[in-house]
């Protein structure tokens, strides 16, 4: 879809659109919970399966231990410490801001949200890690839509 002569990738706009929707509150409040009752029924039966699937079929060891450099690592930690950093200075607990917006933008997006929340035990923090996997993903769409064309067009 194109807005002002960019094109925006369909994803990026679901994403921005449910996101307006929730915060102009025009999503009935029955639905919110009929989503959060599913979402506790999902994640308490059907992680550990998921997980376990997901996993034999689409990880590629050889790929994820290649992509292990000092880069990648300083990356990591940069994320992380700074999610932690800027979580404490607005009032969240510096743990939790570093698990969701640290570790879940630095991660391979849902599967990898299951595996940090599982390791962490704290699989309670899912609806933040997706918001933050989904937001993060759309705004870094968003912005390459911008970007791309200026410097490689």
């Amino acid at each position: 879809m194109k807005l002002l002569g960019l094109d925006i990738h369909p994803y990026a706009w679901m994403i921005i659109s449910v996101a307006a929707a929730k915060c102009l509150n025009l999503i009935p409040e029955k639905y919110e919970e009929s989503a959060s009752l599913w979402y506790t029924f999902v994640s308490k039966n059907w992680t550990s399966a998921l997980m376990l699937g997901i996993g034999m079929a689409y990880t590629d060891m050889g790929q994820i231990i290649a992509s292990f450099n000092l880069q990648y690592v300083i990356l990591v930690l940069v994320t992380v410490l700074g999610a932690a950093i800027i979580g404490r200075l607005v009032g969240f607990y510096p743990i939790e801001a570093a698990i969701t917006a640290g570790f879940c933008m630095a991660n391979m997006g849902g599967t990898g949200d299951v595996a940090v929340l599982m390791a962490s035990k704290r699989m309670e923090l899912m609806p933040f890690a997706q918001i933050s996997s989904r937001l993060g993903s759309a705004v870094i769409i968003l912005f390459a839509s911008f970007l791309v064309p200026v410097f490689f067009a």
